[in-house]
């Protein structure tokens, strides 16, 4: 379970990236400051819905400890709305403060990272859900 610490970490090192970073002030156009907040706002408040529908289910690796598939909620329309929720946080973090190191960061580390994360995941809930996740699959984005 050390491993489950990796995930969250790198995260963390985002978060790091945009205080310690240069800033550039929505890249020196001031709309885009407020742009950002609002994603980032939305990022978290997708992040923190989707947590609270999965309750118990939660967990930080890929893998299913439940015996139900959460489909309730933002998960009604979204398959992967806590990564979906990181992605939104993050690109509207670094465009608020104009970072180009966080904006590579976030394309070059936690998007791949997520995309990873959300393969995995689902290949274990089809191993567990089999055709009741595949028909869940193809009525939702990603």
């Amino acid at each position: 379970q050390r491993n489950a610490v990796c995930v969250p970490l790198v995260y963390f090192l985002a978060l790091m990236l945009a205080w310690v970073a240069p800033k550039h002030f929505g890249f020196g156009y001031r709309p885009l400051v407020y742009a950002g907040l609002s994603v980032g706002l939305a990022g978290i408040l997708l992040w923190v819905l989707a947590m609270v529908y999965l309750g118990k289910s939660l967990n930080v690796l890929p893998e299913s400890r439940s015996n139900k598939l959460v489909t309730q909620g933002v998960y009604k329309y979204l398959r992967h709305p806590v990564y979906v929720g990181i992605t939104l946080t993050l690109f509207g973090l670094f465009l608020a403060c104009g970072s180009t190191p966080g904006m590579i960061y976030l394309f070059i580390i936690v998007i791949p990272l997520n995309l990873l994360r959300a393969v995995l995941e689902e290949k274990a809930l089809i191993q567990q859900f089999e055709e009741t996740y595949r028909l869940y699959k193809r009525r939702t984005l990603f």
